[in-house]
């Protein structure tokens, strides 16, 4: 199962990066990170820059205070840069909670509306040897990865420091753990993000999409687990199930029938379907080709959302694992996506460009806009009552 999130999350942390997600370097650099090891570089301080690093360490205390008992409206604010009615709460009021191997870990908040779930986790340390919780090595591998991403006020203080350097100054030691949560008999895989809210308690984000709820409410498998490396056996997880409603949204379906290339291959955008929730507006899409051998080459791109006077990508939140086919028909191609936007919907036109994104992200490319020579599809969103 740790494979399987691990897929996701790189994946997740690459579509990220080609949406131009701004101030969120937590998922796209971290993954590097954790892989390639950072640079480290020797620097030469000036009095100036000594000062400054000393003003903001003093205000650490007062950041580290603000982080605790974040829940899904500040993680979309801060983390995800969306936008969140002030006025939102999730209503979520069950006390769920499973102990295991000295961490305890607790469903913190949760939310579910139209196609999309959200759960906030918090793992905290309970033994009497205090532990910093870290995911997995193989997201979070403490001897490269700088603490700035994880202990999120560290920011910009210390950029050199490791977790491991982190943890000996603070005398803790160091816990793996591992946390999912997605609807009861669905494949695990989902996306998300984690930090350090405290030096014993670690957050962890996931999402979920594909929900198929029955009478209102879905059954969620909420499923943890601390990794023992020294064993190479399998990892022995506790899981606990609790009914969650789904909030319900107006589907948006709108027929758009605009072909554009995708490199030399024709593609047409058939169908989009938009879930505008409190939090975010979902997005699927269904397109085709009638060039059944390039239909492989198209998994590489994706429609993005751009500002068409800029380029610029408009912000956005979770993916899903990618563009699939659905279908075939003869030398027709059948493909469907589907992502979010960050905030409730609140334009009446969406603007696509078709782009070569999972390119871009082989090559180590992270473009901000889309291409000036690419078609912008222009899609009129009808008013709804």
């Amino acid at each position: 199962m740790t494979e399987n999130r691990e897929d996701e999350r790189i994946k997740s942390a690459l579509n990220r990066a080609m949406s131009g997600l701004e101030g969120n370097p937590y998922l796209a650099r971290r993954v590097v990170a954790a892989s390639e090891g950072e640079v480290k570089v020797k620097k030469k301080l000036s009095i100036v820059t000594i000062l400054t690093i000393a003003l903001l360490l003093i205000s650490v205390p007062a950041l580290a205070f603000q982080l605790n008992g974040w829940k899904i409206a500040e993680y979309i604010r801060n983390v995800g840069q969306g936008k969140v009615d002030e006025s939102f709460e999730s209503g979520f009021q069950q006390d769920l909670t499973l102990d295991m191997a000295g961490v305890r870990f607790h469903v913190r908040d949760a939310y579910a509306a139209g196609n999309k779930i959200i759960i906030v986790t918090e793992a905290r340390c309970l033994g009497n040897d205090a532990a910093m919780i870290l995911p997995s090595r193989e997201i979070c591998d403490p001897d490269v990865t700088p603490a700035r991403l994880y202990v999120k006020e560290l920011a910009g203080v210390n950029d050199e420091i490791t977790l491991s350097e982190y943890a000996r100054q603070k005398g803790l030691s160091i816990l793996h753990v591992y946390v999912n949560a997605q609807q009861k008999g669905t494949y695990p895989i989902v996306t998300g993000d984690d930090w350090i809210e405290n030096d014993t308690t670690l957050v962890c984000i996931t999402s979920a999409n594909d929900l198929k709820p029955e009478n209102g409410a879905v059954e969620v498998e909420w499923e943890v687990g601390v990794i023992d490396y020294s064993s190479d056996g399998p990892l022995e997880t506790k899981s606990l199930n609790f009914q969650l409603p789904v909030e319900s949204v107006q589907e948006i379906e709108i027929d758009v029938r605009k072909t554009v290339l995708a490199g030399d291959i024709p593609v047409s955008l058939d169908r989009v379907v938009l879930m505008p929730t409190r939090l975010d507006t979902q997005v699927e899409l269904f397109y085709h080709t009638d060039t059944s051998q390039a239909a492989e080459q198209l998994l590489e791109y994706r429609f993005v959302a751009v500002e068409p006077s800029t380029l610029d990508f408009v912000d956005a939140g979770s993916f899903s694992d990618g563009p699939e086919i659905l279908d075939a028909e003869g030398q027709r191609v059948y493909l469907h996506d589907a992502w979010t936007l960050g905030g409730p919907l609140e334009t009446d036109t969406l603007y696509l460009q078709l782009l070569p994104v999972y390119t871009w992200a082989k090559e180590g490319i992270e473009p901000e806009q889309g291409l000036s020579d690419v078609p912008i599809i222009e899609i009129s969103i009808p008013e709804q009552d």
